[in-house]
């Protein structure tokens, strides 16, 4: 019966494996995508904000090689052993609305709508084709590597000069802002708060991503840093809650319920906060902020955008002006993604983003999404790039997102995508394993050869 385990070995020790090739029958193959790779990650290292007109169109690096990039993406997409799962569909639903709404408006609109829907569903295509099996994401987590120490480096010079260099070079404005007396590096992105993003999402994905203690430790360490550079409270905050939601999963490894006791204890503290504080939100803002004050502008441009929301809930506003001209808040910057989005382009494509992050790595109750697949290091990933989405799900409350942004996000995705699209191919080896031979035990990391 050993035999019927295709590309696995058993015997009364570990579990002998090529993790990268296991697969279920007729399954697409998986390799390293290089060429595609190191592109893809020139596009996330290269600045967004440096644009070039082709042929008539405006791009900027992340465009140009999503554009490289797509079509031959949707063809290895489309090879025999590939599946669709659903998050594929709620990104081209929140993709097309974007395109649908802007469609009676100028060309302007058309063409900007047209950017972000680029950036969002060619960053997800792109990455659900070439990132896909052990061997892929493994080459994407070393291009991932390259990338942050590049853009870490870049914020580190901007502390050393005093200024955002990237935007000295392109002409853009260069004075800083600075919190508690410190600077707020930005890198090779547009703002801090973008630069410490990326950061927050890059440790969690090295949080499991670590072949050994000290690499995880070190990779982690360096991501930490460069979060720190961009003095932000979001994704520092973010940060933490990443390092203690992955020590109470190591803690409490062994034990099935401890992702319903987490839920229940935070549903109990935010319940908490809200029965016993008169203004919960204001009590959030002042503990959790490192500088209340834009937390509590924050809280404002809440209240106002709620409001001119609600003068058209379906299609938005497009890019044009929202509200009152002298109205303070209308005239201000709104930042937090989810707004801006609703503002121009209606409620639904929110329901379609936040769908499309949420399927991705969560199906419904009642069925088998996670579990062991005889291939630790994928099991690990999906962890990882599950915290990588959420930290642009739960950032993007206090940020607005463009240019890199969009594409990361879409890519995020679309890698949790082909995560779990890899679990559903490979799920029923485990199971098979399990059922005669009890839980898999994996081989250490230092006998394997990736």
């Amino acid at each position: 019966m050993r035999n019927r385990l295709p590309n696995v070995t058993v015997d009364k020790g570990p579990v002998k494996q090529e993790p990268w090739i296991i697969a279920s029958a007729g399954a697409a193959s998986q390799r390293a995508h290089k060429f595609a790779t190191w592109l893809f990650v020139l596009g996330v290292v290269l600045p967004g904000d440096m644009s070039f007109l082709l042929a008539g169109a405006k791009f900027n690096p992340e465009r140009f090689i999503i554009a490289l990039l797509l079509i031959p993406a949707l063809f290895l997409l489309l090879q025999r052993g590939r599946r669709f799962v659903v998050c594929d569909l709620f990104v081209l639903l929140a993709s097309a609305w974007m395109l649908v709404v802007s469609a009676d408006n100028r060309s302007a609109e058309l063409s900007s709508a047209g950017a972000v829907a680029l950036e969002l569903l060619g960053g997800y295509f792109v990455a659900r084709a070439y990132f896909f099996g052990h061997l892929a994401v493994a080459e994407f987590i070393s291009g991932l590597k390259v990338a942050v120490v590049v853009i870490v480096a870049v914020a580190m010079v901007d502390h050393m000069s005093g200024k955002l260099i990237v935007n000295s070079f392109l002409g853009l404005n260069s004075e800083p802002e600075y919190r508690n007396g410190l600077m707020r590096g930005a890198s090779v992105f547009p703002h801090a708060i973008s630069y410490g993003t990326f950061c927050t999402a890059a440790g969690a994905i090295f949080l499991y991503a670590g072949r050994h203690r000290m690499s995880q430790i070190c990779w982690v360490g360096v991501a930490f840093v460069g979060c720190f550079l961009a003095m932000s409270s979001a994704p520092m905050l973010m940060f933490m809650v990443v390092l203690s939601v992955y020590s109470y999963d190591r803690l409490l490894k062994s034990s099935p319920w401890r992702w319903k006791a987490f839920a229940a204890v935070i549903g109990a503290v935010l319940a908490f906060i809200y029965l016993t504080t008169n203004n919960p939100t204001s009590w959030i803002i002042a503990h959790l902020t490192l500088d209340p004050s834009t937390g509590y502008f924050r809280k404002a441009t809440w209240d106002r955008a709620f409001y001119n929301i609600g003068f058209a809930p379906w299609i938005g506003f497009g890019f044009g002006d929202i509200g009152e001209g002298l109205e303070f808040f209308d005239n201000a910057s709104v930042d937090a993604v989810w707004l801006v989005i609703a503002l121009r382009f209606g409620i639904p494509i929110v329901v379609f983003l936040l769908l499309a992050n949420v399927t991705s790595f969560f199906v419904g109750f009642g069925r088998t999404t996670v579990g062991p697949t005889l291939d630790e290091y994928m099991d690990r990933m999906r962890s990882g790039f599950t915290f990588a989405v959420i930290t642009f799900v739960l950032v993007g409350l206090t940020v607005h997102y463009w240019n890199t942004m969009w594409m990361l996000w879409g890519a995020y995705i679309g890698i949790r995508a082909s995560l779990y699209e890899h679990f559903l191919g490979t799920r029923h080896l485990g199971q098979l394993y399990s059922a005669w031979h009890g839980p898999p035990v994996y081989v250490p990391a230092t006998t394997r050869r990736w």
